[in-house]
């Protein structure tokens, strides 16, 4: 699949409006839409592999790095469709939560709980698809196991990496 560019979003928006418009048959299509993308997405985040991405590393992963590779295999796998289907997350999130009020309003109660709920769904995706984002708020809350995963993000990162030439060792003064 090739890069979205922003088309999820856009497409969440579209519904959205359209959520507004004409609540009764678009909040289902809404539902629909959202139910669709978290069921596809749910399917390629179990279709990634970590066994595969450690024994394609360049280098031996660190102990801390295969541990963060294991719980974010799709990340690692392919970070530029993490990162679109992060992005779509966030509009789905978003518009979520101003068109189950909108719904709500107009007394359309099923699929105002029904997208509600699925907003659960769209958290815990959203923490598997942009982990330094989540690592970094439980870090800010005090959590060490997120500030050792954290620390070895980088490095399994740079293992990983398809194409990326490898860094000049410095050898102090004389290497300047």
């Amino acid at each position: 699949m090739g890069a979205m560019k922003g088309l999820g979003a856009i497409a969440v928006a579209a519904l959205a409006g359209w959520a507004f418009l004409d609540p009764r048959p678009a909040s289902w299509a809404f539902a629909a839409a959202e139910f669709a993308f978290l069921a596809w997405l749910t399917r390629e985040l179990r279709a990634a592999d970590a066994q595969t991405l450690r024994a394609r590393a360049r280098e031996p992963l660190e102990p801390d790095e295969a541990e963060v590779v294991q719980r974010y295999p799709l990340y690692f796998a392919r970070p530029e469709f993490a990162r679109e289907c992060a992005s779509t997350l966030a509009a789905l999130g978003l518009a979520t939560l101003v068109v189950v009020p909108w719904l709500t309003y107009k007394l359309q109660w099923a699929p105002a709980i029904l997208m509600g709920v699925f907003l659960f769904a769209v958290a815990r995706l959203t923490k598997l698809l942009s982990p330094v984002y989540a690592l970094r708020l439980a870090t800010a809350k005090g959590d060490r196991e997120a500030l050792r995963l954290l620390s070895a993000h980088d490095g399994a990162a740079r293992k990983l990496s398809v194409g990326h030439a490898p860094e000049p060792e410095h050898h102090g003064a004389a290497g300047r």
